[in-house]
């Protein structure tokens, strides 16, 4: 059985990386993975990852003459040009399965796949969030609804109860964003790590994942560093992310903050950077999920987050949530005062990668 996933391209982002483990994951002789992506991350790690294990992966914009080029007539040739090769390339693959994944669903009503086709959307983020930002992908949806019968995956139960009120649905499912739960038992050291990426040994990490975008909220978190660094001169921001970083560095280099923060992009070594902090703070102003706070949490790390992530992803007593109201200087309160419990209690089975693979192949198989 074919199935070809569709996503932007292989960033270092929480989609990726779901989109990165299906290919590796999914049963080999049962499935044949495609990747289709519009983009070419020559930097991406993930890129190389899946050449090497021979999984076929199809850049559009390879295919585009003028791709990337910004004059209006070029952008407007690269626009007609996308939709026409992401047509072929489905004609071309015949896939038995569509995996879409984030606002991509106008490219397969245009390609109009084969009758027969299953469909599937892996709704990463709020759907009302998607509704309200993506109009026009979200009527796209509700079409490929009502001709194919696309399914939903969603992350949590309460966002499967949205997506199945929204789209005036019943058959939607949740898989958890599974995580490959071995890398993190082997993760080296905190001594080894540090030395490594040259973070004082003595350091106290305040440490964050996700990539640079208004959402993440980066301003509040440089704001609380700046304040718990007013208390404890040896604090450390490290932050792992994609994206555009230039303002931030400018707002931390204007405290005077300049040599007491770091920040890592297209990493493969999340277990071990992880291992690198102290604390975990993520004051998100929206998240669908929030895998980074569930890594966080497998690496018995205390976690400061904003009272607007998704109940679903606290899985253990590590977590202290803090309105978004509250100032920095609260939250770096909460952080120093901190004492760990007792007993620290982690329910990581649920979000074992090969529990998640299973369900996913259990659902491209059904007859649904």
């Amino acid at each position: 059985m074919k199935v070809m996933h569709i996503i932007h391209g292989l960033s270092v982002g929480g989609a990726e990386t779901l989109v990165k483990e299906y290919a590796l994951n999914l049963d080999k002789n049962l499935f044949e993975v495609v990747i289709l992506c519009f983009e070419h991350f020559y930097d991406s790690p993930y890129e190389k990852i899946l050449a090497d294990n021979k999984i076929k992966v199809i850049y559009v914009c390879d295919d585009m003459k003028f791709y990337n080029k910004k004059q209006f007539l070029y952008k407007a040739i690269s626009f007609v040009q996308r939709y026409m090769l992401i047509k072929k390339y489905i004609n071309k693959e015949k896939p038995d399965i569509i995996h879409t994944h984030l606002s991509i669903n106008k490219y397969i009503k245009f390609a109009s796949p084969k009758k027969g086709t299953r469909i599937f959307h892996t709704m990463h983020g709020e759907p009302r969030r998607y509704q309200l930002q993506n109009p026009k992908d979200f009527e796209v949806a509700k079409w490929l609804v009502n001709k194919y019968n696309m399914r939903f995956i969603c992350l949590h139960d309460k966002m499967r109860k949205e997506v199945n009120e929204i789209f005036n649905v019943n058959n939607s499912v949740v898989i958890n964003n599974g995580i490959d739960l071995k890398k993190y038992e082997m993760a080296i050291s905190k001594k080894e790590i540090r030395k490594k990426i040259n973070i004082p040994e003595d350091a106290y990490v305040i440490g964050h994942l996700g990539r640079f975008d208004k959402v993440k909220n980066h301003e509040l978190l440089v704001d609380i560093f700046n304040e718990i660094h007013k208390k404890n001169d040896k604090a450390f921001l490290l932050m792992i992310g994609i994206g555009s970083t230039e303002h931030i560095e400018d707002k931390l280099n204007l405290y005077g903050l300049k040599d007491k923060y770091m920040i890592l992009a297209n990493r493969t070594d999340i277990p071990d950077l992880l291992n690198a902090m102290d604390i975990f703070v993520f004051p998100s102003i929206s998240e669908g999920l929030g895998i980074s706070l569930i890594e966080a949490q497998i690496m018995k790390l205390p976690c400061f987050i904003s009272s607007n992530i998704p109940e679903h992803a606290i899985i253990s007593n590590l977590v202290t949530i803090i309105s978004l109201s509250e100032s920095a200087s609260y939250w770096a309160k909460k952080i120093l005062s901190y004492k760990i419990p007792e007993k620290v209690k982690i329910n990581s089975e649920d979000w074992d990668m090969k529990k998640s693979i299973k369900k996913l192949e259990s659902l491209y198989l059904s007859k649904e």
